[in-house]
């Protein structure tokens, strides 16, 4: 690969990446994203035939009147400022690749590749920006080298028309590649370090509203099977890792997320009535104390990381303990649902202290500071039923004595009843009667919003839940993974004596009971993703506390394993595998050294210039018939030697070194004709 080569493709590779990053942003959509591709690689093809860069014959053509233009489309036709930018930056990069004023407008375009990855990581804070940001990293180190290469041979300051054909006959070496690519690696690793070691501040106060997925089912406010909408779709919501004492904790016992709690229904909306129960400020790192569990028995700690949608509910897996997290401002209603006031969406972290031993019991209060206007009323409103409906819940509650055995012989009732998102309604008919009377099947909205309905008729406290059931555990990571087909609605039952105690009609979901678990593939990119939120996202001062006690403790480990190396019994003892690690070492030594003489130089050796690879291919072939060149001499002293050889021979050998000599010291470009034609030259010796 020639000089000028290695540069194009470098270039354009950092300008795809560049496109790649306003993608990711969701600024630009992936068809959007695939025109852009294809215009990458037609520049590509026109700037390896020198068809372009072109001299700019007009100043709008240099950018500059372009920019001007963006104030006008801003204030004017009232355009969205950050497509606005980015589409000036699409235009920057384009232009700049068709239209060259000097050699110095790639820099340029560097600058502009730079801005479109910093959109790139303000908007984007998955995994995949972070294997972006690598690559962009390492190929704008070898763009950096490469220009300087192209610089020292053209001039910054050089029109087109100079540095077309620059570059085309010289090898860049694989040393070059090589130790560049090590020096940007161990760079990496400084980095890293610095990153752990740097004070580290919460994320609270840099966040910014970013563009994040809607997710129904979570609001005030939810119609109908709005959950049921979300239940095809795999993408992840969170991920939690659950611990004891420090320890990886698997939860026994089913685990239900709770999100938003609904009590008024009017036929065909769920809506959440129960005003704010409190609002107070939470200091990042010192957290919020909230309940208190009379007989703990299993309490853990769960860190939440959640993925970019557009809900502020805080979802709560048992009785939240204590809460903390990367918000500053938090509320709870007299549900006990927990919400964020701040404006910012995105990934976002936060952690719970919870009791979750008793899964049955949501809280063992009716609602905080009960008002008797409240409660129970609240919770036995019901929208205009048909007798019909009224009568099932008196047959089935009949001859109950208690709230509990109503609950029950209800639930019951639901156990011959079939799951299905599939969902037709008679339009004759409310959606529950026709669920209830005729279809007898349906999704987890239908089956607690019809239990609900039966309950309040007869006379028992019950609201509606939405939340999500956990359901698979990645063991790579020893974590919960929530998914938006996870998605779910329960039933929640006021007992007397116990509280609001949770109660599950629908039956499972065929989809989560036959699926079959993540491939070692998929659960290790799912583990990489979770590690890239856990440790570069969510990086926090705690866990610089835990890096600097890890290496505290195992420091002494390591003095004390080289101490007890030193004595002779242990020497003995690890005798066998010393002889192994000696063994490898001679073996990688022979292969290197095997390398060198096969190829006359180890990996990263330096690559000879294209005419001295030629002089020498003539002198492998005349070796062949016994002249050999002393290494002493010259070139014109090895023309002497062979003096002797027939004049055509000889006519040959004067012809190729004629052109070694040409090309060996200087810059000239050695086009592939003339290459060419010296192969022949030297096969026909």
């Amino acid at each position: 690969m020639s000089l000028k080569a290695a540069f194009l493709i470098c270039n354009y590779i950092l300008a795809g990446l560049a496109l790649a990053c306003l993608v990711l942003s969701k600024i630009y959509s992936p068809m959007t994203g695939l025109i852009f591709s294809t215009g990458i690689i037609l520049c590509f093809i026109l700037e390896q035939s020198e068809r372009i860069p072109l001299l700019p014959t007009t100043p709008i053509l240099n950018s500059n009147w372009f920019f001007l233009l963006l104030p006008f489309l801003y204030f004017g036709f009232n355009l969205p400022l950050l497509e606005l930018i980015a589409g000036f930056l699409v235009y920057l990069i384009f232009s700049r690749f068709i239209f060259k004023s000097e050699f110095n407008d790639y820099l340029f375009g560097y600058l502009v590749a730079i801005v479109c990855l910093l959109i790139g990581a303000i908007f984007e804070q998955n995994l995949t920006f972070g294997l972006i940001f690598l690559g962009f990293y390492l190929v704008l180190s070898w763009c950096l080298i490469f220009y300087t290469l192209m610089v020292e041979r053209v001039g910054s300051k050089s029109p087109p028309v100079n540095f077309k054909t620059m570059g085309k006959g010289e090898m860049p070496s694989s040393a070059l590649l090589g130790w560049s690519t090590g020096l940007v690696f161990l760079s990496f690793a400084m980095t890293a370090v610095i990153f752990m070691a740097f004070p580290r501040f919460g994320l609270g106060f840099l966040s910014i509203n970013t563009p994040s997925s809607p997710i129904t089912g979570f609001s005030n406010t939810v119609t109908l099977g709005d959950v049921g909408k979300i239940k095809s779709n795999p993408t992840v919501v969170m991920r939690v890792e659950y611990t004891q004492d420090g320890e990886n904790y698997k939860p026994k016992s089913r685990i239900l997320w709770r999100g938003v709690v609904l009590d008024q229904y009017d036929g065909r909306t769920w809506t959440s009535t129960l005003e704010t129960e409190f609002k107070t400020r939470n200091q990042p790192g010192t957290g919020l104390s909230l309940f208190r569990a009379p007989n703990p028995t299993e309490i853990v700690q769960q860190n939440v990381y959640m993925e970019s949608f557009d809900t502020p509910y805080l979802f709560t897996h048992g009785i939240p303990l204590f809460m903390d997290g990367n918000f500053i401002h938090l509320q709870m209603d007299k549900h006990f649902v927990f919400k964020t006031e701040d404006t910012r969406s995105g990934p976002r972290k936060y952690t719970l202290v919870s009791e979750i031993s008793d899964p049955g019991i949501s809280y063992n209060l009716d609602v905080p500071d009960s008002d008797p206007l409240l409660f129970p009323s609240r919770f036995l409103q019901l929208p205009e039923i048909s007798p019909k409906t009224q009568h099932l819940s008196e047959s089935l509650t009949q001859g109950a004595r208690s709230d509990k055995e109503r609950a029950d012989k209800i639930l019951i009732h639901f156990a011959d009843f079939k799951y299905t998102l599939k969902m037709e309604n008679d339009p004759d008919k409310t959606a529950l009667e026709h669920f209830l009377f005729q279809r007898k099947e349906g999704h987890c909205e239908y089956f607690a919003s019809a239990m609900v309905i039966l309950l309040r008729s007869a006379g028992v406290p019950t609201r509606l839940v939405n939340g999500f059931v956990g359901v698979e555990w990645n063991e790579w990571g020893n974590y919960l993974i929530i998914r938006q087909n996870h998605a779910h609605s329960w039933v929640e039952v006021f007992l007397p004596g116990k509280g609001w105690t949770v109660y599950d009609p629908t039956p499972p979901d065929p989809a989560l009971v036959g699926m079959s678990p993540l491939n070692p593939l998929a659960k290790s990119l799912d583990f990489l993703r979770m590690s890239w939120q856990r440790y570069i996202i969510r990086y926090s001062v705690h866990d610089q506390v835990q890096v600097m006690q890890f290496f505290k403790t195992n420091r002494r480990d390591v003095m004390q394993k080289f101490k007890s190396l030193l004595n002779f019994e242990t020497l003995a003892k690890e005798a066998h595998n010393f002889s192994v690690i000696i063994l490898t070492l001679l073996l990688t030594l022979i292969f290197f050294f095997a390398i060198k003489r096969r190829y006359g130089g180890f990996i990263f050796s330096t690559r000879p210039p294209l005419s001295v690879i030629l002089f020498q291919e003539m002198l492998i072939q005349l070796g062949k018939s016994g002249w050999v060149k002393n290494p002493s001499w010259t070139v014109r002293e090895f023309l002497q030697s062979v003096s002797s050889l027939p004049d055509d021979k000889l006519d040959l050998i004067h012809r190729i070194t004629e052109f070694y000599e040409k090309h060996r010291f200087s810059n000239c470009p050695i086009p592939p004709t003339t290459e060419k034609k010296i192969r022949r030259l030297i096969k026909s010796l």
